[in-house]
């Protein structure tokens, strides 16, 4: 993906044949230069976009509706976070059924098929053994991220939440550089910062010692919790097909549903969640589940269709939804400290977005101004 920088010495000869009156020359020479070395963007596919601009709407959406049905399912009578957690992972099983159902409506033979979406388990292929393997401690991470992210929904408003969420880039490219061997880059540390900083200053709006400083910690153990789950995934995993990754999904979803359903009776017999077993909010907990399983759904599969930008921008666009959402039926006030860790929340988000070529042109022009000193 990264583009060495071949003509680099090029663009920085100065010899000292080139006085100071010629650095204007040098400047310029290097901005042709670098315009001949960055590739040329493609000719925009208007179907492409327009399914694009569908999916984003289809993320925003389904991220939101999933969001504002979890804290909905809060009540005086309903405390619950991890049953909602469990109940809505269980939904992931499904993932893999889905994606192969097109396939067997048009008579496609499933075998050849299969053995190439269960090479993600390795050369032994899908069996217990790789799916405790491969599967379980990924099926710990999500469960323990997601945990933290609904009970947050407990505290504090789903615009706080998906804000505070929507700094995970900014952890992934931490983890990245310690595990991945990420190359430093400084318009990716400036939003590093920028997200951190949002951070903090959401968590000075609510109040350090505050309760609902409790809900700022959550939504970012939460963003750390998926910042670690997609770097994880891409060392142990590495570059998985959309087949691939809806197995694993699926596989993830059915080992919940199957060994931490105890964890639901723990929790309610210890009085650390407390519900009705005959009046628990089902409504809300479908409704989560059906919406979340959408938005991974278009998450995992839309990049096949569209352009992988539009798939961030639909997290993002989930935040001004929630905020109006709020405001409207939950009659949430948004102070402007708020405001502003949560524009510098996103504005970290779209930087991370930049493509590496603009981190090459910040270098050339830093150099270029250096020279022309």
């Amino acid at each position: 993906m990264r583009e060495s920088f071949t003509e680099k010495s090029k663009l920085l000869e100065c010899d000292e044949k080139k006085s100071r009156g010629n650095a204007d020359f040098s400047c310029q020479e290097m901005s042709n230069s670098v315009q001949e070395v960055l590739p040329h963007s493609p000719e925009i596919d208007n179907k492409k976009m327009l399914i694009g601009v569908l999916i984003v709407i289809g993320i925003a959406i389904s991220w939101v509706g999933s969001t504002q049905l979890a804290q909905s399912a809060f009540s005086a009578d309903f405390n619950a976070p991890f049953l909602i957690t469990w109940f809505s992972t269980s939904w992931m099983s499904a993932v893999f059924p889905l994606y192969i159902l097109p396939s067997l409506l048009r008579g496609i033979r499933i075998r050849s098929f299969y053995r190439e979406c269960e090479a993600v388990f390795g050369t032994r292929g899908l069996q217990l053994r790789t799916v405790f393997q491969y599967v379980g401690p990924f099926c710990l991470l999500w469960m323990v991220t997601n945990f933290l992210y609904v009970s947050a929904l407990g505290v504090i408003p789903a615009t706080d939440v998906t804000a505070l969420f929507s700094s995970c880039n900014a952890f992934v490219y931490i983890f990245s550089l310690i595990w991945l061997k990420e190359k430093l880059a400084i318009v990716k540390m400036v939003a590093v910062t920028m997200c951190i900083g949002g951070i903090v200053l959401m968590a000075y709006a609510e109040g350090f010692n505050g309760p609902n400083a409790v809900g700022v910690t959550l939504s970012a153990g939460a963003a750390v919790g998926a910042a670690l789950y997609k770097v994880w995934f891409k060392r142990i995993v590495g570059d998985a097909t959309l087949g691939q990754v809806s197995l694993f999904l699926s596989c993830l979803g059915l080992l919940n549903t199957v060994l931490l359903w105890p964890i639901v009776l723990i929790f309610y017999y210890t009085h650390y969640e407390f519900f009705n077993w005959g009046n628990i909010p089902w409504k809300y907990l479908c409704g989560n589940a059906v919406l979340g399983l959408i938005f991974n759904f278009l998450i995992n599969f839309g990049i096949a269709f569209t352009y992988p930008l539009f798939i961030s921008l639909g997290t993002v666009l989930g935040i001004p939804i929630n905020a109006l959402t709020d405001f409207v039926f939950r009659g949430a006030q948004f102070g402007s400290c708020k405001i502003v860790a949560a524009f510098s929340i996103v504005i970290g988000f779209l930087f991370m977005l930049l493509p590496t070529e603009t981190e090459v042109v910040l270098r050339e022009i830093i150099c270029c101004r250096f020279i022309s000193k």
